[in-house]
């Protein structure tokens, strides 16, 4: 595809909406995320082009600049600052599509996100009659694999029992962010306490808790965690 035919693609879109952005009247969510998938692939694919287009525009004009051809460098200088536009123009429109598509899957979570026990990964703590216990170091940790999640603010909840004995200050951490909260005694069996909210970035796959300060020999024996999206 020539230049010319590439920017009259691109300005028509730009005025006549293809499919991928219309909303779906009727579809549900995961049709619209199939359309904004689609319309994701169809700007990567034209990105190059243009960035290729403005590099062989810039060569040009230095060169007719060079061969005092003014005129000449002052049309394809022209040129090239309608492509830069186009570039710019997509580039926006790639934001706006994660924007809605974070929006969307944000719309799908479930009310709350159940981690059990069971499927821990372990360090320095061991599973005993359906509770993960024994945190008897700092540094003793469980990690969970994370569903595919939109980031953004979830609370961390954890339902655990706690003795006199017990106890200490935990932290939860994805792969940027940390959250660090109090295990403080329960009285009347189990418990559920929220450590408040913790940030889960772009592409995290995983939740470890770990104890970070322990009172006696034991910081807690935990049952579940959760996860609740901030939105709720």
């Amino acid at each position: 595809m020539n230049a010319r035919r590439l920017l009259a693609c691109l300005l028509l879109c730009a005025v006549w909406p293809c499919p991928a952005q219309t909303p779906a009247a009727n579809g549900g969510s995961e049709v619209a995320l199939l359309r904004i998938q689609f319309e994701r692939d169809w700007i990567a694919a034209s990105l190059e082009p243009v960035k290729k287009q403005l590099t062989a525009l810039g060569t040009l004009e230095r060169q007719l600049a060079a061969a005092r051809d003014y005129d000449g460098a002052i049309r394809v200088r022209t040129q090239r600052q309608q492509w830069q536009a186009e570039l710019e123009r997509l580039d926006k429109q790639l934001l706006l599509l994660q924007t809605r598509e974070q929006a969307l899957k944000a719309a799908q979570l479930p009310a709350r996100i159940q981690l059990s026990v069971e499927a821990a990964t372990l360090n320095g703590v061991t599973l005993a009659g359906g509770a993960l216990t024994g945190w008897s170091k700092p540094g003793a940790s469980a990690t969970w694999k994370l569903p595919s999640l939109p980031p953004g603010g979830y609370e961390v909840v954890l339902r655990y029992r706690c003795g006199p004995l017990e106890g200490g200050t935990v932290t939860a951490r994805e792969s940027r962010f940390t959250l660090t909260g109090p295990v403080e005694t329960t009285l009347r069996g189990p418990e559920s306490r929220n450590l408040g909210t913790l940030k889960i970035s772009e592409g995290a796959t995983t939740l470890t808790v770990s104890a970070v300060t322990i009172v006696k020999d034991n910081l807690m024996q935990l049952l579940e965690v959760e996860l609740v999206p901030a939105r709720r």
